[in-house]
């Protein structure tokens, strides 16, 4: 037992490391441990990822807060937080960032067995026309948009983001896994960083409050997005990015409080499910739970270990998220914040090249003036989650070879 225990620990500190670092992300690393110890049936190795998993995650509201340096998960994070750091509430974003994950993973653990219940027929009967439920979901992100001009802004976005999509995950011009790196830094990341560059942007002192969590504006969107994280811990492709939208729909909310709430909750909730979905259905629905998967066959008994060490993760990693955070706030005041974010961005450009090359620049390069292009018109940012989304919907429909066929790729 205490094996495992320094298993989980381990994991732990390494998703201190990849929530703290731009530009690192567990997936980068899991590849790694399957290759040394693959078929073992490693119940430590498995602890060590979903510890390092769960952790990412709650550290990596630090980073896309303070930094605005956004990785999967926390892209749509980026804007709301950013706009309460130039307010001096950074550390006050990252507190209901933190809410959010924790109160997610609790809820999610409590949902488990009805969710265990209903989850391998409703699938079943889903997912033959799992692209129709995609696009049920572009369309509604797309008209809640509201006004024309919007809406036609919308689809722009959304379709020129797709193609960037495909063509960074769908052709050979280098592995899909490596593409997504310069997608979402250029979209979700650069793309907030180069206005406050040029703009000179400065911030002001931030304040370290102790004010109480306003439960009852929270509470709905926490609940709403760990439900919506379940959800997308099972269909492919619906990420925290609509599971968001679907939450926000759902509770009727729109504060910047309540936003960030969702979206964490729905980080946290889709983490944890993605694992459950393993023994649910038999498919894993993350980088992580796919090493897990390739590690051990998962039953009843090993379930409940994953859930228990992911709890222990959440509990643990929120403490250092706040203590993070606390030193961020008191310190980043002092520090100038241009030359901060260029050096952030120098970052996120070296970690890009590394990772995929010239191409990866050329996307990384295109992705970020596509990214900067929804504040300009005025639209939500989730439709650049069409880079992902579109060349899924054309999969499930049997029409992705077809259309990258038509368009020469």
């Amino acid at each position: 037992m205490l094996d495992l225990l320094m298993c989980a620990m381990a994991g732990v500190g390494l998703g201190t490391v990849t929530g703290l670092v731009p530009g690192l992300h567990v997936n980068n690393l899991t590849p790694m441990f399957v290759a040394i110890t693959a078929g073992s049936g490693n119940l430590g190795l498995a602890a060590l990822i979903v510890a390092m998993s769960i952790t990412n995650v709650f550290v990596s509201y630090v980073p896309s807060t303070f930094l605005g340096a956004p990785e999967e998960g926390t892209e749509l994070s980026v804007l709301p937080a950013h706009r309460l750091l130039l307010e001096g509430r950074g550390y006050h974003a990252v507190r209901l960032a933190i809410w959010g994950c924790l109160g997610g993973l609790l809820l999610s653990a409590i949902l488990l067995v009805p969710f265990l219940i209903v989850v391998s027929p409703a699938y079943q009967l889903v997912q033959p026309g799992m692209h129709f439920l995609l696009i049920s979901i572009v369309a509604v992100m797309i008209f809640l948009e509201k006004t024309k001009v919007k809406i036609f802004w919308a689809i722009l976005i959304f379709f020129l983001s797709g193609l960037l999509g495909l063509f960074a995950l769908d052709t050979n011009i280098m592995r899909g896994d490596v593409g997504l790196l310069p997608l979402l830094s250029g979209l979700f990341g650069a793309s907030c960083l180069l206005p406050s560059i040029i703009g000179e942007s400065s911030l002001p002192e931030q304040y370290v409050d102790d004010e109480p969590m306003p439960l009852r504006k929270t509470i709905k969107p926490l609940c709403a997005g760990t439900a919506a994280g379940a959800v997308t811990g099972v269909i492919p492709t619906v990420g925290p990015s609509q599971g968001t939208v679907m939450a926000q729909l759902a509770t009727k909310s729109s504060g910047v409080e309540e936003f960030l709430t969702a979206v964490s909750s729905v980080n946290t909730s889709k983490a944890l499910f993605s694992f459950v979905a393993l023994y649910a259905i038999g498919r894993a629905r993350s980088g992580a739970a796919i090493a897990v998967g390739e590690i051990m066959e998962v039953g009843s008994s090993e379930l409940l270990f994953l859930v228990g060490i992911a709890l222990l993760a959440g509990g643990i990693s929120a403490v250092l998220s706040m203590k993070f955070a606390k030193v961020a706030a008191k310190r980043i005041d002092s520090v100038p914040y241009r030359p901060l974010c260029m050096g952030v961005l120098v970052f996120i450009t070296v970690m890009v090249f590394f990772n995929s090359g010239l191409v990866g620049l050329l996307i990384f390069a295109t992705s970020t003036a596509l990214g900067m292009l929804p504040a300009y018109v005025q639209v939500k940012r989730t439709h650049c989650m069409a880079c992902i989304m579109l060349p899924c919907i054309l999969y499930f429909a049997g029409m992705k070879g077809g259309f990258l066929a038509a368009l020469g790729l």
